[in-house]
């Protein structure tokens, strides 16, 4: 298996088995995608070994309506940017940190307990961090899609994806995030580091027994605290840039505009924000210049919307909780962790392959 190149059809299909479920046994692995079980779980090992995809678990949409979630641009002093990129990754609550070319430097995903911790991690600890000039900080106020929804779509033609594959959430009608306790915030940050470990597994790291183990993530993921994600390193796959565009529409339409981004194949992310322009979406596109037919399919469904501001990622050197390399593999974790006062130091790296 090419570890630089793009990922083999098979290799496809099993990432896009794992989008879909990503706790799936390898016996429903197989039946998806062709593979036998053992051929499944040994490319699954190195794809995970050379850092190209992996299982998180990052906060779900229940978290991000009960919690507060910020996207933030920031401005370096030239030379500084990947430096302060580097800095920040290391912080748990810095959740994704990418290196963009536009109006900022740098786009951050950050998540804290509420809107009072949010503003000391934007007060006390990003704007002290040396090499910032500038920072523009936007409150999430509604999540439409996000990373755990885009696919591959790579599954052999006519092979149907039997039922064992489905993620068994259902967030309609509303739920609330899982009471927090400490169990519950070891096995999250756990999951962060490896989506698919096993109850036994997490039952020795977390030191409960492997039947709570299993109910209480269950529980996690049934009352979206947290939501399961396959990823991928993006030029493996095809999809090799990413855009960001910060939209504006009339308040009536908002709604409206963030469903309409959300149905589109590109979106990684369609979020509405506190503040202006209202509305965040980020994309995955095969080439710069597709950004272009992605703003006229937006504008030719709601006219009076309007792109107000456009970033093109030059590097993503943090996603949900990975840090990626110059290539977009993963090497290293720093778990994800909404639950954490944002000036306790940093909870320290873990490497990618380790116990995953």
């Amino acid at each position: 298996m090419d570890d630089s190149g793009m990922l083999s059809e098979s290799d496809l299909a099993l990432v896009t088995a794992l989008q879909v479920a990503p706790r799936a046994s390898w016996a429903a692995v197989a039946q998806a995608t062709g593979l036998s079980a053992a051929t499944a779980a040994r490319h699954w090992q190195h794809l995970v070994e050379t850092g190209a995809a992996w299982v998180t678990a990052s906060p779900g949409q229940a978290v991000w309506a009960s919690r507060c979630v910020a996207y933030v641009e920031v401005s370096c002093t030239p030379g500084d940017t990947l430096e302060v990129a580097q800095t920040l990754a290391q912080d748990p609550n810095a959740l994704t940190v990418e290196v963009t070319a536009g109006g900022a430097d740098l786009f951050l995903t950050v998540a804290a307990t509420d809107l009072a911790a949010m503003s000391r991690y934007l007060l006390q600890r990003i704007d002290t961090i040396p090499g910032i000039t500038r920072t523009n900080s936007r409150i999430a106020t509604g999540l439409y899609r996000d990373g755990s929804d885009w696919r591959l779509d790579a599954l052999p033609v006519r092979r149907s994806v039997p039922t064992t594959l489905g993620r068994g959430v259902d967030l309609q009608g509303g739920v609330s995030p899982a009471r927090r306790t400490p169990i519950d915030r070891s096995l999250s940050l756990q999951l962060g580091l490896d989506g698919r470990a096993t109850y036994a597994d997490l039952a020795h790291r977390v030191g409960v027994s492997e039947v709570t183990a299993r109910r209480r993530t269950a529980h996690l993921i049934r009352t979206g605290t947290l939501v399961l994600r396959t990823e991928v390193a993006a030029h493996r796959v095809g999809w090799p840039v990413s855009a960001i565009l910060s939209i504006e529409v009339p308040v009536n339409l908002l709604s409206e505009a963030a469903r309409t981004a959300a149905r589109l194949r590109q979106m990684r992310l369609v979020a509405t924000v506190a503040g202006s322009p209202s509305l965040i979406s980020v994309a995955w596109l095969k080439q710069v210049a597709q950004i272009h037919d992605l703003e006229q399919r937006l504008v030719d469904t709601i006219p009076e919307l309007r792109v107000t501001g456009r970033l093109t990622v030059l590097r993503t050197v943090k996603r949900m909780g990975r840090i990626l390399d110059g290539h977009g593999h993963a090497v290293s974790a720093v778990p994800m962790d909404h639950w954490r006062d944002p000036l306790v130091g940093s909870a320290g790296r873990h490497e990618a392959n380790d116990g995953i």
